[in-house]
């Protein structure tokens, strides 16, 4: 386990990274949020990480991002009919 710390020391390294700031790297998205919010975001919505509050406002912003929004809806378009909005 050379290279990093614990699951629970890491989270609470990412909280602290988003914690104060619209986005990882500051006010502006970068190709750091597509990476760090996808995992934040997985993590939270399967349990892999605890829901907290800081971590949980910063993947609801990206979620948000009206990108994120035309991605998704494009995304949807493409399943059956049957299948859309459960995704």
């Amino acid at each position: 386990m050379l290279g990093y710390a614990s699951l629970s020391e890491t989270v609470d390294a990412l909280e602290t990274a988003v914690a104060g700031r619209e986005f990882i790297a500051g006010d502006r998205f970068s190709a750091a949020d597509v990476y760090v919010g996808a995992q934040i975001g997985f993590g939270l919505a399967f349990g892999a990480i605890k829901e907290r509050p800081v971590l949980a406002a910063y993947a609801g912003r990206l979620r948000e991002r009206p990108a994120a929004i035309r991605a998704r809806e494009i995304d949807d378009a493409l399943l059956p009919e049957d299948m859309r909005g459960k995704m």
